[in-house]
């Protein structure tokens, strides 16, 4: 059976980085990913420009992922896409990690799986789901699609504010409903609404939805007061529900949080030897929660991998301007530049 030095389970920015730094590190590296693409919460809103990188300009999230895979191949891991992990067993000098594509088996473990499984939670409302083909969303993939076009924002959070600000520039109108009596994204962003033209209503929810002749599209939305809001689309930002049935199954060997989340010692220990965790599904003492502060952990996940395979290591890889891994990757490059 084939071993890898390390398998790192979700796909994510945390997940991509360690694939690279263990790659950097000389471990051979397998990368597995529930969802059909890499990227994780990325995939969610692809034109969304990210900020907080630092030393990367502002670039839509599809431009940030598209970088980061190409980063996390560049020493060649095996990439298993659609791949849910099930079951993770410890075995004398390896891990066995049962999916529901196959067997896998490696050295050490790095979870990357951020707060697990994530898909949107959908609307309670009945007879819903028959218009998520039409004209009722939970994501957002191109902004252009609600050009000159009606609609309708249900959320208060910070990924229903982005929405509604980028919406706001191209739609014929926008109406948001909070089912609070305030949003609870960040306050900067939440102001810069108040000054757009966009109708926003405070303790109201959806009560139910009434479709057009033909009962394929909505075309008003009813408002728990009685008010309906003609529309032509229907976004719905609630949050977002996950599970990790694996880490669920390792309960009494994990220490986790009241929120399950991983409690991890020096920032990416778990009490498993040599299981390691980074990104979302990790909290400590001081934690930045931005992507830029994966990067830092993710790292640490692989140099503790490499330490755990060998004690004699290095505790930390040779930086890019030292590195002759980099020699010939670095003349492709140039001749490219």
């Amino acid at each position: 059976m084939k071993i890898s030095d390390t398998l790192i389970i979700g796909g994510g920015p945390a997940g991509l980085y360690a694939s690279f730094y263990a790659g950097l590190r000389g471990m051979s590296v397998q990368i597995i990913e529930h969802h059909p693409e890499l990227g994780g919460k990325l995939n969610i809103y692809p034109e969304k420009i990210i900020w907080d990188i630092g030393g990367i300009p502002p670039a839509p999230a599809q431009d940030i992922k598209n970088d980061m895979i190409e980063q996390a191949k560049t020493f060649n891991p095996g990439i298993s896409v659609s791949t849910t992990c099930e079951t993770i067993t410890k075995h004398e000098d390896y891990f066995e990690v049962i999916t529901d594509n196959g067997i896998f088996y490696s050295k050490t473990i790095i979870i990357a799986s951020g707060r697990g499984i994530f898909t949107p939670t959908r609307l309670k409302v009945e007879g819903a789901d028959k218009f998520e083909i039409s004209n009722l969303h939970y994501t957002v993939k191109r902004f252009a699609r609600f050009k000159d076009r009606h609609v309708l924002i249900s959320g208060g959070g910070n990924t229903a504010i982005d929405w509604a600000a980028e919406i706001s520039n191209i739609a014929a109108s926008v109406t948001m409903i909070c089912r609070s009596d305030a949003m609870r994204g960040h306050e900067a962003m939440a102001e810069e609404l108040h000054r757009r033209d966009i109708d926003i209503q405070f303790n109201r929810c959806i009560d139910h939805l009434t479709p057009n002749e033909a009962g394929d599209r909505i075309e008003y939305v009813v408002l728990d007061d009685g008010s309906q809001v003609a529309v032509d689309d229907v976004l719905v930002s609630h949050g977002y529900d996950s599970n990790c049935a694996f880490l669920e199954a390792m309960e009494d060997q994990f220490d986790f949080n009241e929120h399950q989340m991983l409690k991890t010692e020096h920032m990416v220990d778990t009490t498993v030897p040599g299981i390691f965790a980074c990104g979302d599904q990790v909290e400590y003492d001081n934690k930045v929660r931005l992507i830029a502060g994966c990067f830092s952990e993710a790292a640490q996940a692989a140099n503790h991998a490499k330490l755990f395979l060998d004690e004699d290591a290095l505790a930390e890889g040779m930086v890019s301007s030292h590195n002759e891994v980099f020699a010939e990757k670095n003349k492709e490059l140039m001749k490219r530049m």
